[in-house]
This record gives structure tokens, sequence and C-alpha cells, in this order.
């Protein structure tokens, strides 16, 4: 049992108060009855002594203890997690122990202020980054719950708060992985698994975490979404396969045909047909060759646009023209609509007249004889809209999504059949890319096309 400091100071002053009186009681006869020790005068006397010595010990006692008792609240509060003010703590004190005390005890306060805030800034960029990480992260405990878990995270997953178990988390990703599993991994590795969930490719990284003494604490899990990266990778492969097929296929004719040919026996007639199937097939590669190597200049940004002002309707007309013949080839009539003063357009004229060239030329291929092709164009929100209206095959609502991929075809026999190398679309879209353009497709099978585009009449 503990003993306050007050009550012994009190104690021992009463005490010398009873030894003083006892005292005087032997040497001195004139204030006191010594004869009767316990007479009501000596009581009285020793009642007083008694009263003032209490008082002096509860001012001393106090004036002992009180710089204490600061000391004391103030470490109650360090140990709530709050820091007493500074400023408040008085001057020195007159006893030079206690002084030295308070000094120790304020620097004590000044370093635990600054290693507070320390930790609560290094805190307070941790959750900054954490939240504004695009990678999800949820950390767990050793008991299996969430301790942690950032935006992306939620935002990725769909989580809620009352999904907080490694084993939800897990079965919500269809994921077969056990805690221990991952908790005690060798050599500090991670453990990276690469799922679906819904349209989303998620890859999930593992990793045990660890204290100072390096006691094992949870795990913290990483979400990455490399969907992009993914559909990128497809995308290279199914680019790499159409290259191949597309090259492969005339190669094939150009062998066959030329082979037949070196073996001889063939007639005139035979040879010329054969050299015109190898000329045909020739120049296709050359369109596939020359249009990858265009593509090719626009991805790594070494196409240079050389923007003019150009005349809208003089634009449409002059490419209508170049276009006529096919159209009239297939019976079909083409009409230009403009509105009046469409204004000028700030773009590079070989690459206007090549995309308007590319979209009229697939009109003309894929609307059956005897069509009806439209052009329009006019003003709209400070820029000029083009748009080219057919009465063709169209396109099936599933695949315009991605008709400006490259190699892909609606129809692919058919597109080959016409002489199309898949890339034409690929190339009109980079086009108006490259020249502050949009544009926009609609169709509907059997009924007919519209695409729309707008360009800017000024420099951007």
């Amino acid at each position: 049992m503990k003993i306050s400091m007050k009550r012994i100071v009190r104690a021992m002053s009463i005490i010398m108060v009873v030894i003083v009186y006892i005292t005087t009681i032997i040497l001195s006869s004139s204030i006191i009855d010594t004869n009767n020790i316990f007479s009501k005068n000596n009581i009285i006397v020793l009642a007083i002594f008694i009263v003032i010595s209490y008082i002096a010990s509860v001012i001393v006692s106090n004036k002992f203890t009180l710089p204490l008792k600061r000391i004391e609240k103030g470490m109650k509060l360090v140990s709530d997690g709050r820091l007493p003010d500074i400023s408040r703590i008085r001057g020195t004190e007159k006893f030079e122990e206690y002084d030295d005390l308070k000094k120790a005890y304020v620097s004590m306060l000044r370093v635990i202020k600054k290693n507070t805030f320390d930790l609560n800034s290094q805190q307070s960029k941790t959750e900054i980054i954490l939240e504004h990480m695009a990678d999800g992260m949820i950390a767990f405990s050793t008991s299996k719950q969430v301790v942690h878990m950032n935006k992306a995270a939620m935002r990725m997953l769909n989580l809620t708060e009352s999904e907080d178990t490694f084993e939800v988390i897990c079965q919500k990703l269809n994921l077969n992985v056990a805690f221990d599993e991952v908790m005690y991994l060798p050599n500090y590795q991670s453990l990276e698994i690469k799922t679906e969930m819904g349209e989303m490719a998620l890859s999930i990284v593992f990793a045990p975490f660890f204290s100072d003494e390096l006691n094992p604490m949870g795990i913290i899990m990483i979400i990455r979404n490399i969907t992009d990266s993914v559909k990128t990778d497809n995308v290279r492969k199914e680019f790499i396969a159409n290259v191949s097929h597309e090259l492969k296929t005339p190669l094939t004719s150009i062998r066959g045909y030329s082979e037949t040919i070196m073996n001889g026996d063939l007639t005139y007639q035979e040879i010329m047909r054969f050299t015109k199937v190898i000329n045909q097939e020739a120049n296709r590669m050359s369109r596939l060759v020359s249009d990858l190597l265009q593509l090719s200049k626009m991805d790594y940004k070494r196409q240079t646009w050389n923007k003019v002002t150009l005349n809208t309707v003089e634009v449409i007309n002059r490419v209508c023209e170049k276009v006529r013949y096919e159209a009239e080839q297939k019976s079909h009539k083409l009409e230009v609509i403009c509105s009046e003063k469409v204004p000028n357009i700030y773009v590079d004229k070989d690459a206007i007249e090549q995309i308007l060239i590319n979209i009229l030329t697939n009109s003309i291929k894929y609307t059956p004889d005897g069509g009806l092709i439209r052009v329009y164009a006019g003003p709209v929100e400070n820029r000029v809209y083009i748009k080219v209206i057919d009465n063709g095959v169209g396109i099936p609502q599933k695949d315009l999504s991605r008709i400006f991929e490259r190699f892909y075809r609606v129809d692919k026999a058919r597109s080959r059949k016409m002489g199309g190398t898949g890339l034409g679309l690929s190339i009109v879209k980079e086009m108006v890319d490259g020249n502050n353009g949009t544009i926009n497709i609609d169709s509907k099978l059997n009924e007919g096309t519209e695409v729309t585009m707008t360009f800017p009449t000024t420099k951007e």
C-alpha cells in the first residue's frame, strides 16, 4: 500500500507539535501548569498548537506536493493521448530539485510533441498516398480482419464495410487462397494471381508484413486493374495474326500461279490470266504494306499535318467528282447538300480528302446497285459537320464498337473480295484525331449507315 506524501508531512507536523508540547511542559512552567499536564488549560493550549501545526503542515505539504501534482496531471493527459499546453506550465520553482524535475518534464513534453507531430505527418502522407493510389490496397490483421482499405479497392471490387474478412473478399473474387499460405511465405516472397471480375481483368498480389521485431502482423493485398493491358495484348496478338494471314493469302496465290507458269505448257491466254492474278495480289500486298506504314507513322507521331484553311464546299465537291465514276458504275445517285454559308475548315488538305474518299468509297462498295448516297455539310457549335448517309447493307449493332479496330471486318470474305485491307477505317480515325476532329458511325443492318464528322474552323 502506497503512502501519500501529504499525509506523512501532516503526521510529522502533529508529532512535532506533541513533542514540543511535552518538552515545553518539562522545561517551562510559566505557560503550562506542570502539576497537571492534562488539565483543561493545558489541553486547550495543546489543541491550539495542533490546529496551528495542522494549518502549517497543510501549507508546507501543498508547497511540496503541488508541483508534483501538476506534473502528475500532465502525465495523465499524455497517457490519454493528449498533450498539455507547455506555455501554461509555471516558471521556476523555489526548490532546486523541483525546478530540475520540471525542466526535465518540459523537455520530455517537447520531444513527445515533436515525435507526435512527425508521426501524424507521416501517417497523413501515407493515408493520402494510399487513398489516391490507382491500385487497390487492403490490409488484413492476423485475425483475418480488414484493418485498412483504400477507396480504389472499394471502387474496383464494389466492396462495403460489411465485407471485412479475408475469406469473404477472396470468395467475392473467386480466389482459392489460404490465409496461412500467404502469411508464412518463405523469404518474404509474394503471391500473384490473375483473375477476372465481370469485364475487368485483375492482377492480385498477396504479401505478408511484419513488425520491427520481424513478428508477423498481417497480409497486404494489392489489386491492379490490368484490363487495358490485357486488351492491348490481345489486340497485338490479333494484329500479328491478321497481318500474317493477309500476307499469306496473296503470297500463296502468287507462288501457285508463278510455279504453274514456270512449269510451261500454257497457252498465251492462260499465261495472261495467271499474270493478271499475280499482279492483282501484288497490288493488294502493296496497299496493305502502304497502309501499315501510314499507321506506323501516325502511331509514332512521325506524321506531320500541314493544316490550312479550306473551303468546305469546294473540298466536298472535289472529292465527290473523284469518286463519281465509281458510283456511276454501280448506278448510285450521289448528292451534295450543303447549308448556306458553310464555314471554312482548318485541316490538312490531303488528309481531309483521303478521309472523305475512304468514307465515300465504303458507301459505294457496300450499297447495292442503284443506291442513294448523300453528303451533308453545315455549322455546328463553332465547328463544321460533314455527314455521309447511304442506304446500303448497314452494320450490325454488335460490330459498331469495333469498326475502328485494325483488320476488323464485319464480313471478312466480302471485304477481301472487294479488295479491302481492313485498315481503311483505322486510318480514317487516326487522321480525324490528328486534325482535331471527331467521327461517329451509326448504322442499322440492311437499312444504311450514317457517318458524322466534325472539324475545327480555326486553329485550336
